[in-house]
């Protein structure tokens, strides 16, 4: 299925009746001087799965190939091009993303150690973590920690 006919957007919307599969319904109007713009995109099953997957199983794969077969593919290609269309960006992105967001977490709203966070992270030592820190966000940990309150 092409992108283009997986998501619709419609503007200039009166009123819209909503039907879900349990059988409720639910009804949106607007005022007589507003309008809804409404945005469609279609649930595949299988791309559904495929995030769910992910999710499931990144927090235990250390090497992409590992993640690639958790999530049942046997080629790292394969998976490298659903991982993209699916997220919009490369898994070892992905997993740096989040990698730094729960760096920055940590370092903001917890006492816990550099080293104890170091090591939750998988970093190879207490040095890399300070190089991916520096890198990512252009602070040190210490200096993302102290300016928490900010």
């Amino acid at each position: 299925m092409k992108e283009a006919a997986q998501s619709s957007v419609f503007l200039n919307i009166e009123s819209c009746t909503l039907s879900f599969k349990d059988g409720k319904k639910m009804n949106i109007n607007t005022d007589a001087n507003k309008s809804l713009i409404i945005n469609v995109t279609i649930d595949e099953p299988n791309i559904t799965a495929f995030k769910e997957s992910v999710m499931k199983h990144f927090r235990s794969s250390d090497t992409l190939p590992e993640l690639a077969k958790k999530c049942g593919y046997a080629c790292t290609k394969t998976f490298n091009r659903h991982f993209v269309k699916q997220f919009n960006e490369t898994p070892k992105q992905w997993m740096l993303n989040i990698k730094e967001e729960e760096m920055i977490h940590l370092l903001k709203h917890t006492n816990t150690s550099y080293e104890i966070i170091s090591s939750l992270l998988k970093f190879k030592n207490i040095s890399h973590f300070n190089n991916f820190c520096k890198k990512r966000t252009g602070l040190t940990p210490s200096e993302i920690r102290t300016a928490k309150n900010n």
